[in-house]
């Protein structure tokens, strides 16, 4: 199929499966050329090698400065070209820091592209780049991967790719639209691009453990994410979009609590090395903090979820966010010759019948953005959103289940739950704050 036959179906396709407002302000309608619905106007996207790849940067914070960094230190012939974020002081900082540190030849984004609002991401991702970063705060992840399979852009969407079940679907006929456009679609789960964490998933699918028997994971951190607060000049204070946007991490509907942040790139390592989806869910979780609430959020500051495999296979899920608590953070699989630890930050082995100790590998989030461009580059089309999509609605499952207290089938969470944590109305204002969950009394829907 010829790339503007694909744009023509895709837009109309991606629009109706998943009816997101399409919305620009004035600004960034005459930024970006033209109305919101328009076909855009795009540079070539298979890029030859010798070619510069013009980039778009959407989320101005920790993740899209490092995204930045990297891509710019990478020496591969990238030009960030366009950078959008809800607030105008986030993008002007990201705007000041790159255009300091780096000449125009690398990053060159006039005001003309700067993208300010809840709706910038349409101007980035309609604009001349051919590779969007998606580094805004999670929830808003499947509309921003349903503008850029429109529009034809390869992209790098930070996890997770959903916090809740109906945003799971949501991403299942986008995977597929970019499979067949052929477009690059992988995600910050940066320890698929460890080669520690390469070979050992080799070596367990190769039995060098034997078969498994169960596995444990860990993300023990001794802080709260997000309680650094940053200062807001909503009138609403706590109970306004603003205040819950900037400090996005301590609040459920924008993060998914920190099982479905965080402790992704743990399940993610056990999706991929189990290859198959748990049986059933039965998790716990609280909060354990006394930071006062909606000021700090309200999500649990803890989580253990037990995810039955059948067959007496089991892997036990932890994850915890408590100041002053001790640091952890690994995965274990075990297996009938042996054990398989890996550890992002230490020592990869396994220990059984087949010692082995992993060498220590290049930067894995360095080798993620290298492999994002050669697969661009050489229209490989990588794409990773089934594989996010099923790590996240682990994470999103076992957050179901901690909140209410309830066991259940993991197929009913994946494929019936009608939870959404999307606000119905995206505005500027009051937004009132969810009480905090009471397990036994929360409602499964």
């Amino acid at each position: 199929m010829k790339r503007r036959t694909f744009l023509l179906r895709s837009s109309a396709g991606a629009a109706s499966v998943l009816a997101f407002p399409r919305l620009m302000s004035g600004f960034e309608k005459a930024s970006a050329g033209g109305s919101a619905g328009a076909i855009p106007k795009v540079s070539g996207v298979f890029a030859e090698s010798s070619e510069t790849l013009k980039v778009a940067i959407v989320g101005c914070g920790r993740c899209g400065l490092r995204s930045s960094e990297i891509l710019l230190g990478l020496n591969m012939g990238v030009r960030i070209v366009a950078i959008a974020d809800a607030f105008a002081d986030c993008a002007q900082s990201l705007r000041d820091r790159l255009s300091q540190k780096y000449g125009r030849d690398m990053f060159d984004v006039p005001p003309s592209r700067v993208f300010i609002g809840l709706d910038s991401y349409l101007g980035a991702v309609n604009s001349d780049a051919d590779i969007v970063v998606l580094a805004t705060p999670p929830v808003f992840r499947p509309r921003e991967v349903a503008a850029c399979v429109a529009a034809g852009k390869h992209f790098l969407m930070e996890k997770p790719v959903c916090v809740d079940p109906v945003q799971a679907r949501q991403m299942r006929p986008l995977a597929r639209a970019a499979k067949n456009a052929n477009l690059t679609a992988v995600c910050g789960l940066q320890r698929r691009y460890h080669m520690g964490y390469r070979e050992a998933a080799a070596r367990v699918a190769g039995g060098d453990i034997g078969e498994i028997t169960h596995a444990q994971c860990f993300w023990f951190l001794p802080h709260f994410d997000g309680m650094d607060v940053k200062a807001c000049r909503d009138d609403f204070n706590f109970d306004g979009l603003e205040y819950q946007l900037r400090n996005w991490a301590m609040f459920v509907w924008a993060s998914g609590d920190h099982i479905v942040e965080q402790q992704v790139h743990n399940l993610d390592v056990m999706s991929w090395i189990f290859g198959r989806k748990p049986e059933y869910v039965n998790g716990l979780g609280g909060r354990g903090v006394d930071l006062p609430m909606p000021e700090f959020g309200n999500r649990f500051s803890h989580f253990s979820v037990d995810y039955d495999y059948g067959g007496g296979v089991h892997l036990q899920a932890s994850c915890r966010q408590e100041p002053g608590t001790d640091y952890m953070v690994l995965e274990r699989v075990f297996g009938t010759k042996g054990v398989l630890e890996t550890n992002m930050f230490g020592e990869t082995f396994i220990r059984g019948e087949k010692n082995w100790i992993a060498k220590r590998p290049p930067e894995p989030v360095v080798q993620l953005h290298k492999e994002l461009v050669e697969s661009v580059r050489g229209s490989l089309g990588v794409n990773q959103i089934d594989s996010a999509t099923d790590s996240s609605m682990m994470a999103v499952a076992g957050r179901l289940s901690a909140y209410s207290g309830r066991r259940f089938r993991y197929s009913w969470a994946e494929l019936k739950s009608r939870e959404s944590l999307m606000p119905a109305k995206l505005e500027f204002g009051r937004l009132p704050v969810a009480p905090l969950a009471v397990p036994g009394k929360y409602k499964l829907v």
